[in-house]
């Protein structure tokens, strides 16, 4: 796992979303743990930079799930895609190319300010000692819940389209605790396909994608060429520890 160059691709994809408020977005983001956090505590990517490396994946999950067709260009004059949601050969849906990136990227923005490192005895199978080992637990620091926690980090700073703020919202289908009500998320998928497209690639990204420590070998892409102007310092903090700030409060773009 290449973190720099994971940062370096992660902010490329984001800058292709000219949405007033992305800016402020990724300093958040830059100022925070995101980037060296992992994915979870035990399960899927339990290492640093494994949130970083999780959001990817589940880019690359979805862009795979998706059929993509040219439209047009954004105002640099750079080509767009957009994607459709084929069931039995059918369209079902079809998403613009923001959406893709931001669903993608930024359902587990929940994740910044929620892990922690302590230690436990373990026994060092080589010397047959007991050792201090570190190993990751959860202190959340903004208990808000899971996705609707990253739609609410989003919105302070920028816009979300229903389709976006639903699947963010829902992301985790019919498991976890959002899994209880049945009712509604059956009634917010059927409304909003996008929902069930992103909770099926964070799946294919966790069981398909991802071993504990690291992407499986399947899935270990090559390092792109630059890693980009944060890769070497996204905490900006006088301290080097990442700043929190709980509830971020609402700005606009230059403010």
């Amino acid at each position: 796992m290449n973190r720099e160059a994971n940062i370096a691709r992660f902010e490329a994809e984001l800058d292709k979303v000219q949405r007033p408020g992305m800016g402020l977005l990724l300093e958040y983001i830059r100022r925070s743990d995101f980037y060296t956090a992992p994915a979870s505590t035990h399960y899927h990517l339990s290492c640093e930079g494994g949130l970083l490396q999780h959001s990817l994946n589940v880019l690359d999950a979805l862009r795979g799930l998706l059929m993509k067709e040219p439209d047009g260009k954004d105002e640099a004059g750079n080509p767009k895609v957009k994607y459709h949601y084929v069931v039995a050969d059918k369209f079902v849906a079809t998403f613009p190319q923001d959406s893709v990136i931001i669903t993608a990227l930024l359902h587990d923005i929940c994740k910044t300010f929620f892990y922690t490192t302590s230690t436990r005895n373990a026994k060092n199978e080589k010397t047959g000692k007991w050792e201090k080992v570190p190993y990751y637990t959860v202190e959340d620091k903004m208990p808000l819940g899971h996705g609707s926690k990253s739609a609410m980090i989003i919105k302070q700073y920028m816009e979300l389209t229903t389709e976006e703020m639903y699947a963010i919202w829902w992301h985790m289908g019919f498991t976890g605790s959002t899994g209880t009500d049945t009712a509604t998320i059956s009634q917010a998928i059927d409304k909003h396909p996008l929902i069930w497209a992103l909770h099926t690639a964070d799946m294919m990204a966790s069981h398909f994608m991802e071993g504990e420590k690291g992407n499986l070998d399947a899935f270990a892409d090559p390092a792109p060429e630059s890693a980009g102007e944060y890769a070497d310092a996204p905490a900006a903090a006088e301290d080097g520890e990442p700043v929190f700030h709980d509830a971020p409060p609402l700005a606009s773009e230059g403010a």
